[in-house]
């Protein structure tokens, strides 16, 4: 429970640094940023893997780039769910989604090394 509230903590801050970045995305407080991570990791593990099971033949067909899509399909369902978390477009979800990833990934190699992010 300790390293799912931490690990959403960094996501929290990756949101927020990516809000600083992509146009058409805004968080009031990291208070409600790290809401919106509690929420996107509730549905990543819940709808992420389904939603790859019925897309598979898109994720053939595009290399993996559809995965993309539903990561930020998945960033905007969080921000319907969430307050404080404002995506104008679907555009600044792809970015938003793609942008906080990037950085999460970065924090969380930095912060708690490779094992985490390998899932070991």
């Amino acid at each position: 429970m300790i390293r799912f509230l931490s690990l959403c903590f960094v996501y929290a801050l990756s949101v927020l640094l990516a809000s600083r970045i992509v146009p058409g995305l805004r968080v009031k407080s990291y208070g409600k940023a790290v809401v919106f991570a509690i929420v996107f990791a509730i549905l990543d593990a819940l709808l992420f893997k389904l939603l790859v099971f019925l897309t598979l033949p898109a994720l053939f067909i595009t290399f993996g780039f559809s995965l993309l899509l539903l990561n930020a399909l998945l960033f905007w369902f969080a921000h319907r769910i969430v307050s404080g978390v404002s995506v104008d477009s679907a555009w600044s979800a792809f970015w938003g989604s793609f942008i906080s990833g990037c950085i999460n990934f970065i924090l969380t190699y930095l912060l708690f090394g490779h094992g985490t992010l390998l899932g070991l």
